[in-house]
């Protein structure tokens, strides 16, 4: 028995001493566990923000930094089967560094592979990042069970990533249908004047036909827009504020509407409609949208262009002034190509663009981040998967589409420069809009739109001329106008006289311009305002809403759309009735200003009655 005995105790000793030994890795696992939980947790939820506002070299540093932590906590486990859970996580986390890698990847070096004619390293790329947003989705419905069974929750933020997986395999799909298509595809590149602004944004002056296949850049043609308008049969009456300098509708004014998708499928119309276009059966696919100022941007990085056949070299700070000049002066005006010059830098520009270096690469990222935000670049697209997706990206430049229980204000103005030579280089526009919430809960608004014009000793005649501005005022549903003060009153004569001639009328400006109607689902006003050289006027409008807020706490909403191309600054006060606040100031007056206003403002407020 006792030479039984002792094989036995030191055989339990042994497995006492395993099990203590086991007892305590595993204690030190969970304290590691534990201590690792809120890294890994901050920096998934920093990762999917950064994914969301499309900061994609932080998202990448945010998941990797998860990665790792998560990889040590792995390697760490006294397991030999790491947790489920555990495993799941790391996997997502590695899939999610690869998934913001394949998308830095695409947005730094898309521009270049499509016209250095790699279109299909485009494609793989979306498909890579199609599949791991798949394997990504699979894995958190998986992860989202293991958390429930474990007795944890996922956060608002994740979840919110999570919903959006159909929406953007939806997008993925169909652009890589419309990319890989074994047809010619084209794109529209409106080049926009804000000189001459317009309220889809400036006047479009010439436009760029861009031919891909597969992703692969075939070719660029660079036009005068009067080309195809010259070329177009179609008798559509004009918007009426238009009437007075132009018999016909065409694609040269077709930026009117202040939704941009709607002016871009106009613009589209009428080019199609162009016997240039029309006898070749040439379909565009969409449209996008480019102010001057990206040019300029464009210029900065890449450094001076040297044109010898025009003796110029042009820079960032001289653009404008050398190309606006060679097209109203210059000698292919003479010979009937204005534009030319167009013709000839667009090229070149497109050649630079596509063998940037990655130092400016990051430069030309950056500074078109910021052009989409101030609206200096629009993008719409026929396929309706596509642009619904660009609207939630916000760059399709549409109009704020208010819920039908809003409550709240909405303002958007819209200026459209008729006959005014180039003056609109030389305007500063200030917003300001007063609103006053009265004591049965009528809000009572008064707003200023001043106008300053600097252009008076400018040598060019088309900077110095009177500024002709139509304004039309955007603002809620349901409002009433008071007065209009400050207004040039103005009466339009038309060249033709459209209720004998053969001219027919546009639904969509039909809906725009009816009296009593909504437009684009908001009251809108309309005035003119003459600006000369070197003066400042005011126009002013009062209005006030029908029907009366329900007085108590409320949540409130203000909504401002700027204008592409327009430069000035916005302000907006509101005032509660008495014996309310606003819980954003701790005072009855809110106020808010920007010198320079993004596309959309979104101010969210809260009325609460004052306990003072």
């Amino acid at each position: 028995k006792h030479q039984f005995k002792i094989p036995v105790v030191a055989a339990l000793a042994v497995f006492l001493l395993i099990m203590g030994f086991f007892g305590l890795n595993l204690m030190r696992f969970k304290q590691r566990a534990e201590t690792a939980a809120p890294i890994v947790h901050d920096n998934f939820k920093e990762g999917v923000a950064a994914l969301l506002r499309f900061d994609l070299g932080a998202a990448k540093d945010f998941f990797q930094a998860a990665s790792s932590e998560l990889g040590d906590l792995t390697a760490s486990s006294p397991l030999k089967t790491v947790p489920a859970i555990l495993k799941n996580l790391f996997q997502i986390s590695q899939t999610a560094v690869a998934f913001s890698s394949d998308l830095q990847n695409l947005e730094a070096n898309s521009l270049s592979m499509v016209i250095g004619k790699k279109g299909a390293l485009v494609i793989k790329l979306l498909h890579d990042i199609q599949d791991r947003l798949a394997q990504i989705n699979d894995l958190s419905s998986e992860l989202k069970i293991q958390a429930v069974s474990a007795g944890y929750e996922i956060d608002a933020e994740t979840s919110d990533f999570s919903s959006k997986f159909p929406e953007v395999d939806r997008f993925l799909t169909a652009v890589l249908a419309w990319l890989e298509a074994p047809k010619k595809q084209r794109l529209l590149i409106l080049f926009q004047n804000p000189s001459e602004i317009r309220p889809g944004g400036g006047f479009i002056g010439s436009y760029g036909n861009v031919t891909l296949f597969q992703a692969n850049l075939l070719d660029l043609e660079v036009r005068d827009i009067y080309d195809p308008d010259g070329q177009l049969k179609a008798k559509i009456i004009p918007p009426k504020p238009l009437q007075g300098i132009t018999g016909a509708w065409g694609a040269r004014d077709a930026n009117w509407f202040f939704d941009f998708p709607l002016s871009a499928e106009k613009t589209i119309d009428f080019l199609e409609l162009s016997k240039i276009y029309s006898e070749r059966d040439i379909k565009f696919g969409g449209a996008v949208a480019v102010n001057v100022e990206l040019i300029k941007d464009i210029l900065e990085i890449i450094g001076p262009i040297d044109l010898p056949e025009y003796k110029m070299t042009l820079t960032q700070d001289n653009f404008l002034e050398e190309v606006q000049r060679e097209v109203e002066t210059g000698n292919d005006k003479s010979q009937g190509e204005p534009k030319k010059i167009l013709k000839v830098l667009t090229p070149i520009l497109f050649e630079k663009l596509g063998n940037l270096t990655d130092k400016q690469k990051s430069q030309l990222l950056d500074k078109l981040t910021a052009r989409f935000v101030n609206k200096d670049i629009m993008v719409y697209f026929r396929d309706s998967t596509i642009q619904n997706y660009l609207k939630t990206l916000g760059v399709a430049g549409e109009v704020a589409q208010l819920p039908d229980d809003f409550v709240g204000g909405y303002l958007a103005v819209a200026n459209a420069n008729i006959a005014g030579g180039k003056s609109d280089a030389f305007i500063d526009q200030k917003i300001r809009l007063e609103s006053k919430i009265d004591s049965t809960g009528l809000i009572k608004n008064h707003l200023v739109v001043r106008r300053s014009h600097s252009g008076e000793n400018e040598k060019d005649w088309w900077y110095r001329s009177t500024n002709h501005d139509y304004l039309q005022i955007f603002t809620e549903p349901g409002v009433k106008l008071v007065s209009i003060s400050g207004d040039t009153k103005k009466i339009i004569k038309p060249l033709v006289n459209y209720s004998v001639s053969n001219y027919e009328p546009d639904s969509d400006l039909v809906a725009v311009e009816r009296k009593g109607g909504l437009a684009f689902g908001k009251e809108n006003f309309s005035a003119w305002l003459d600006v000369k050289a070197g003066d400042s006027k005011d126009l002013t409008i009062d209005y006030i809403s029908l029907q009366p807020l329900k007085l108590g706490n409320l949540a409130y909403q203000f909504i401002f759309d700027k204008q592409s191309g327009m430069r000035g600054g916005m302000e907006y006060n509101i005032e509660a009735p008495d014996g309310y606040r606003w819980k954003e100031s701790q005072s009855r007056v809110f106020e808010y200003a920007n010198e320079n206003p993004p596309a959309r403002i979104v101010l969210n407020l809260t009325l609460e009655e004052d306990p003072r």
